[in-house]
């Protein structure tokens, strides 16, 4: 964030969210890829490190993983630990496909689809982030496996689309391991190299996930936010103008159906039962 602040952007200005949340209002497209490219530049210069994307209606504090969420306890943790490692087992056991590619990108596809991991979704493309700013995700179901978007109306309470811009190390990579990087504090999967395109989705949305490192003596943080770099801001009415309706950037080219993408359809397929812990592989609508 400081260093967003060192820099007089056009067509910007700093406005304060919630009454505590700084964030940087990109008043038109130029700005906004200005920025990401000024801080993807000037971190993987200076820091080694890769800056990526994530779309949010809200500012919420906290970066924690899906599999982390409104939990207090090590036994909660640990409970929850156990069911992901359950839900590993069940897929890889049922499907073929995951003895074709790396186990240590496993868990962050599971997640692209809808199971709650350790990992945060990001994507590599600023227009896909600004897409999922500007749409809200329904999830329903008794085991909530059942989601759709719907676009979001502008209003007072659903004033602004943000993305934050969030970094991990890139320092080094393991030449067996393609799409896979990590450093003192981060990893980070690609899954457009780490996983074949019969998973259509992360190749669709430019996706990638990241996760802190484990402490020897902690364990793995439960809130990844100091991997936060800065916020961007945009006007939701501007930022729906901005990306049109084009089918490239709508929920059925974004979250392709089963039909087109193959290893959604070999997920939805497997042994691995929804439970409460780690969710679904969810049923999108498109």
């Amino acid at each position: 964030m400081d260093r967003l602040k060192k820099n007089n952007f056009r067509n910007t200005e700093w406005i304060v969210i919630d009454g505590k949340h700084d964030a940087l209002l990109a008043k038109n497209p130029h700005a906004l890829v200005t920025i990401a490219g000024y801080l993807k530049y000037i971190h993987a210069r200076d820091d080694s490190e890769g800056v990526y994307f994530r779309g949010q209606r809200r500012i919420y504090g906290t970066l924690k993983p899906t599999l982390y969420r409104e939990i207090v306890t090590q036994a909660a943790r640990d409970k929850r630990d156990a069911a992901l490692k359950d839900a590993l087992w069940a897929v890889r056991s049922t499907a073929e496909i995951f003895q074709k590619f790396g186990s240590y990108a496993h868990e962050p596809l599971l997640q692209h689809y809808g199971i709650s991991t350790t990992w945060i979704d990001l994507v590599d493309n600023v227009w896909v982030a600004l897409w999922f700013a500007c749409n809200r995700a329904i999830i329903s179901g008794r085991l909530k496996a059942h989601m759709h978007f719907e676009k979001r109306i502008p209003s007072t309470d659903e004033q602004y689309a943000f993305i934050l811009f969030v970094a991990a190390d890139i320092v080094s990579r393991i030449r067996k391991k393609p799409g896979y990087y990590f450093g003192q504090k981060t990893e980070l999967v690609d899954l457009r190299m780490a996983a074949p395109s019969v998973f259509l989705r992360p190749h669709s949305q430019h996706g990638l996930l990241f996760r802190q490192k484990a402490d020897a003596t902690s364990g793995r943080p439960l809130d990844y936010s100091t991997q936060v770099r800065g916020i961007v801001a945009v006007e939701l009415s501007k930022a729906l103008d901005w990306l049109g309706n084009g089918e490239m950037v709508s929920a059925h080219a974004l979250f392709p159906p089963p039909y087109y993408d193959g290893g959604y359809d070999i997920l939805l397929n497997t042994d691995l039962a929804g439970t409460g812990l780690v969710g679904n592989i969810l049923n999108v609508g498109a």
